[in-house]
């Protein structure tokens, strides 16, 4: 058997009689052209042949339309099957007839060796792969920024099925708005980007010491961000080849677990590890700045510029915002649609004027002013063209929360505590909603919470207990990451204040 590291969230692996690939993205980049793949692919010629595609969820960088369109329509295709419908006809759009919505525990076999499982976690999943007696458990991006609470459910879930993991493959890392976008007076943006990535690698070790596989391979995100403002970004990630130490020292003395670090084109070949990637060299003897502006030039270049908003555009956008905005108060309660009191600043609208927000009571009116009202609570600053999206298009708003489409600037705590980011943000995209669907659908979302008892519990949980709560589900505090000192971040997140010792380490490793 052979295991080999694509890029990303991509894993490619030859059984001896069949071949799977999961999420594939490699071909351009995700999210309106915010995120590039990186380190890129070293080879993808054999993909085109493969037998089985292995979804996760359908964010742009796993379910990637231009990368999906290099395979052909006969290959096997796998998805969570979900409360929610649309992916069964996106497929059949592109020409795939041979779908499988695979439902949660049940085995599906791919060969006479080999058989994967699923296990969904709200609209992501993770993915258990068998051949022969050889476990693979693919945790993606479905448990590692969830709270410790829910996630030692699935955690339960998985030991008590398979208590021994050869293999665990774990996104690790940061890959959203929050908190880097996020601003507020006295936050330091990149200590509080590092600290959230320290909590990444402590959730992902937490994990592992529950899972205890042979080995533990943390291996996304891959992708980096080019405009000048949020390259930073891409140089706060904790360094994988301190987890390992990490481990050692906050977990667990006496393991026996290895901490691989795989790039782009490095193997596993019958057990053994073949770090053959040209990569590793090239991370040996240049900064990840460096390589970044070699490998993306003209990216580089294309990101700096803004193309102007043109006069049309601009005088239709405040009734387009009003219309939208009004069209989704169904989302929230009047009591929490009180406090959205924000202003909208577009880059790329040479007017420089402020797209005021209120909400009068029973609806919402835009106003626009030269200068922000002094009685904001935040400020959203984002171009013409990522909004529209975001309205336009059903799950357009990934474009602006995950894909780093704006920034978010918070005047005072008590919008920090009452989530206010998150309302302003959600009202302004448009995004299905579990209630419509399961309306429309009622028989496919009891199918759904019937074949899953984990999600069935938490949504009762959520209803019963977190129902006038906003991203308070699952138990989810996030003003601290904006407003707490370090160590007050390090308590409450139960993460290790790291030794100046340590830390000097991750200063050389960075």
């Amino acid at each position: 058997m052979k295991i080999e590291y694509v890029c990303h969230s991509c894993l490619y692996i030859d059984t001896g009689d069949t071949t799977i690939l999961f999420d594939p993205w490699f071909n351009g980049p995700a999210y309106k052209e915010q995120w590039h793949v990186f380190p890129k692919p070293v080879d993808t010629s054999m993909l085109p042949d493969v037998k089985n595609i292995i979804y996760s969820h359908g964010h742009d960088d796993h379910l990637h339309d231009a990368t999906l369109s290099l395979f052909s329509n006969k290959t096997a295709v796998f998805f969570p099957y979900q409360w929610r419908s649309g992916v069964n006809e996106y497929f059949k759009k592109k020409g795939y007839r041979n779908l499988t919505e695979a439902i949660s525990f049940k085995k599906y076999r791919l060969s006479p060796t080999t058989q994967i499982t699923y296990i969904g976690f709200a609209l992501e999943s993770i993915i258990v792969v068998e051949v022969g007696d050889t476990v693979i458990v693919n945790l993606n991006d479905a448990l590692n920024s969830h709270h410790q609470n829910v996630v030692n459910l699935f955690l339960a879930e998985i030991t008590k099925r398979w208590p021994k993991i050869h293999y665990l493959f774990s996104g690790w890392s940061g890959a959203g708005y929050f908190p880097n976008m996020v601003h507020y007076a006295g936050k330091d943006d990149e200590e509080t980007g590092r600290l959230r990535e320290q909590y990444f690698c402590n959730h992902f070790c937490k994990i592992v010491k529950v899972l205890k596989p042979d080995h533990a391979i943390p291996f996304a995100p891959g992708f980096v961000l080019l405009k000048p403002e949020q390259r930073w970004i891409n140089n706060v990630k904790f360094p994988r080849e301190m987890l390992e130490k990490y481990y050692s020292e906050n977990f667990d003395s006496d393991h026996n677990i290895s901490f691989p670090v795989m790039h782009p084109g490095d193997r596993i070949v019958d057990g053994e590890f073949k770090f053959i990637s040209p990569w590793h060299e090239a991370f040996n003897r240049r900064s990840l700045d460096e390589i970044v502006e070699e490998v993306y030039a003209d990216e580089i270049k294309k990101a700096s510029i803004v193309t102007p908003a043109t006069d049309s555009l601009l005088d239709m956008l405040p009734m387009k915002i009003e219309e939208h905005l009004n069209s989704n108060m169904k989302l929230y309660p009047k009591e929490v649609l009180k406090d959205v009191r924000f202003s909208l600043f577009f880059r790329d609208s040479h007017r420089k004027q402020y797209h005021n927000v209120d909400f009068d009571g029973n609806r919402f009116n835009v106003s626009l002013s030269l200068n922000m009202p002094v009685d904001r609570n935040l400020r959203i600053r984002t171009t013409t063209d990522l909004l529209l999206f975001a309205i336009d298009n059903e799950w357009g708003g990934d474009a602006l929360t995950i894909g780093y489409g704006l920034d978010v600037d918070v005047f005072n705590e008590s919008s920090l505590e009452k989530n206010l980011d998150i309302i302003c943000v959600r009202m302004l995209t448009s995004y299905p909603t579990a209630s419509e669907h399961l309306k429309a659908y009622p028989f496919r979302a009891a199918k759904y919470f019937f074949t899953h008892p984990v999600m069935a519990k938490l949504l009762i949980k959520q209803k019963l207990q977190f129902r006038n709560a906003i991203n308070k589900f699952p138990y989810n505090e996030r003003d601290h990451w904006i407003s707490y000192s370090k160590c007050e971040l390090c308590k409450v997140c139960d993460m290790p204040v790291l030794s100046h010792e340590f830390g000097e380490s991750l200063q050389k490793t960075g």
